[in-house]
């Protein structure tokens, strides 16, 4: 009898072993940012991957010194916003409230540079030709100016001379999203953070989505930017000039949540909405619909955006194909990592979470 349970001993903790060894393979997240933990000094990065049956995250570095980064902390998400935005104006068109190839300026004040031609769809796909309104200095105002005046006739000024023809071929533009989030607030009559609650942080249940940056959020990862923390800096100046176009804070499950409810769930538009936020040109390795980027990461091409604000980036991506979807942020904007962690973490595959495709 001992010796057949020194056998069944035996073969339990080769079993458990084994098993340790497969759970501890499909910890993607993990696995990938522990290759880098000892090369992030002074900020952090979180990661999160989900199949639609396992959800793993992880953490390394610090929210600001002395703090360890863990995967509940909230950082903004900067252009990610923008997908916000967009599923917001769709939102009203699919209510009769407004239509997409409409006229923008049927919703705005004058302006000497908003041409009566650019549309409402102009405005979401980057193609109105309009003039960055963060040029010139005005994006860095918020921080050397932080108790200056950005009420809305300052920030329609900083809107510059048109770049191009509306409709003759698409630049990335904040103007276009600010402008966006002004025309939700005079269709609706209500502020363009109510409307966010509204329509998508109360019915995706999201606790931890804030429709504003400020430094009293709790649990927010600060911001360092060359080795400096610049949390304590007012950030409503910020988020004055970001309205609409990335001013949002999140976490990794809460940014995970919305990116499959949009994507994978198709819950939070009808498929005609849908369809039109994903107007893209196939042939190119990245190009922009409707709030969305189509980008090739690891030769797989994903459905999403990114974000770049103050000083953290932002990657939340989904494969349509495969049911997968993906969030990595930071709280450093001079990170070198985390482009290569991200195309590192969508490259494991499905069907092997242990192997990187090839």
């Amino acid at each position: 009898m001992k010796g057949y349970g020194l056998f069944f001993t035996c073969a339990i903790a080769i079993l458990l072993i084994g098993c340790s060894d497969s759970v501890r393979s499909t910890h993607r997240s993990a696995d990938i940012l522990d290759q880098y933990k000892d090369s992030v000094e002074g900020y952090g990065i979180v990661a999160l991957c989900d199949d639609g049956q396992r959800l793993d995250t992880a953490a390394v570095g610090v929210s600001h010194p002395g703090v360890d980064l863990t995967v509940n902390n909230r950082f903004c998400i900067g252009s990610c916003t923008k997908m916000f935005t967009a599923v917001i104006v769709l939102q009203l068109q699919q209510e009769g409230l407004l239509k997409i190839d409409g006229r923008a300026v049927d919703f705005l004040p004058s302006h000497p540079y908003i041409d009566s031609a650019i549309t409402i769809r102009q405005l979401l796909d980057h193609s109105s030709g309009l003039g960055e309104m963060l040029d010139n200095g005005f994006l860095n105002e918020p921080f050397t100016n932080p108790h200056g005046d950005f009420s809305d006739p300052v920030l329609f000024a900083h809107i510059g001379p048109p770049a191009f023809p509306p409709g003759s071929r698409s630049s990335y533009c904040n103007s276009n999203y600010f402008l966006l989030s002004e025309i939700v607030e005079r269709i609706t009559d209500r502020s363009f953070e109510a409307n966010l609650n509204e329509r998508i942080i109360g019915p995706l249940g999201l606790k931890n989505t804030f429709p504003y940056h400020a430094r009293t959020i709790p649990g927010l990862a600060h911001p360092i930017l060359a080795g400096e923390d610049l949390h304590e800096l007012p950030k409503m100046a910020g988020t004055l000039v970001s309205k609409g176009s990335g001013n949002m804070v999140s976490d990794v499950q809460d940014l995970n949540r919305f990116i499959r409810a949009l994507l994978i769930d198709k819950t939070l538009l009808d498929e005609k909405s849908l369809a039109q936020m994903c107007s893209f040109d196939s042939t190119a390795k990245s190009s922009m619909g409707l709030g969305l980027f189509e980008s090739e990461f690891a030769g797989r091409r994903l459905r999403g955006h990114t974000g770049r604000q103050v000083s953290y980036i932002t990657y939340a991506f989904a494969d349509q194909k495969t049911g997968e979807s993906f969030v990595m942020i930071n709280n450093n904007a001079n990170d070198e990592i985390i482009d290569v962690a991200f195309e590192r973490l969508v490259a494991v595959t499905t069907a092997d979470p242990g192997q990187e495709t090839r």
